[in-house]
């Protein structure tokens, strides 16, 4: 069923006005917040912690239907990128962060950017492609091999290398010994009963290590970025200064300092956009 229902989105999204593509992502968003009870009632919870204290009930309530619209957004977004060119693809960017880019492609230094599932990370790594970035990308392969097989052909990439989570990662290994970027989100998985136990909005939950690990194996610069929409088709990416970390303490140490650091940055950027952090499972138990 699901795979049916990207396939349309897929469609809709190379066919419609982009006026009528807000209009949809809208109804389709009321819609998903309406009769998806599960999603809805583990976005309200989150929300319960992120908003600052005080929040009213329809506040919160006003929030949780954004995110859910600003989800069926990041769906048309994405699935429209096939269909622009290179030199359309840049003016997606503010120009400051297209310099951040080139810059990335023509420094080769190799690190690691970690992001979230925060504003829209797809058109970051699309834009990086267009501008001759180096760049392996990894992602988590979908269940249904069919939804897989239709994002991986959407991300019409040249320079971009796809790493499938898993095996995969020896080859971003080789990348990085060779000067590329390695690229993946850090909040795949958080709240899981694996990863890593840190403080998030001053509660305890866990997240993914993966990055850290990488991190700590390499010695490679590891930089949090997040891609945040400014308006329709207008989006920055926020770049922060390489995480620092006692590399003379023992590893598990290590994994410690720089998730909880990832952590309290992704904090600070939830807390500036809401709404446009796409997390629809329950963070925290109660």
């Amino acid at each position: 069923m699901m795979y049916w229902i990207y396939l349309l989105l897929s469609f809709l999204a190379r066919h419609c006005p982009p006026g009528c593509l807000s209009g949809l992502s809208r109804v389709l968003g009321y819609g998903t917040y309406l009769f998806n009870r599960q999603q809805r009632t583990n976005v309200l919870a989150n929300l319960e912690h992120i908003l600052p204290p005080g929040t009213s009930v329809s506040a919160r309530k006003e929030k949780a239907r954004a995110v859910f619209i600003n989800f069926y957004t990041y769906l048309f977004e994405f699935f429209a990128l096939k269909s622009l060119d290179r030199d359309q693809a840049k003016t997606l960017m503010a120009p400051d962060t297209v310099d951040l880019f080139n810059r990335f492609a023509r420094d080769k230094q190799p690190f690691i950017i970690v992001s979230a599932h925060l504003g829209n990370w797809e058109v970051a790594a699309f834009v990086m492609d267009a501008l001759g970035c180096i760049n392996n990308l990894i992602y988590q392969p979908h269940a249904d091999k069919r939804i897989n097989a239709l994002f991986i052909n959407n991300r019409n990439y040249r320079q971009t290398r796809l790493v499938a989570l898993g095996m995969g990662l020896k080859n971003a290994f080789k990348g990085l010994k060779n000067g590329e970027i390695l690229t993946m989100v850090g909040d795949w998985g958080i709240g899981d009963s694996t990863g890593i136990e840190v403080l998030f909005f001053g509660r305890l939950t866990r997240f993914p290590c993966g990055p850290a690990e990488i991190a700590v194996k390499t010695g490679v610069p590891i930089v949090p970025g997040f891609t945040i929409r400014q308006g329709k088709n207008k989006f920055a990416m926020g770049c922060t200064e390489p995480l620092v970390w006692d590399k003379q303490a023992s590893a598990d140490e290590q994994i410690k300092s720089i998730t909880q650091s990832f952590a309290a940055t992704l904090e600070k950027q939830v807390c500036s956009y809401p709404e446009q952090w796409l997390i629809f499972k329950r963070i925290w138990e109660n």
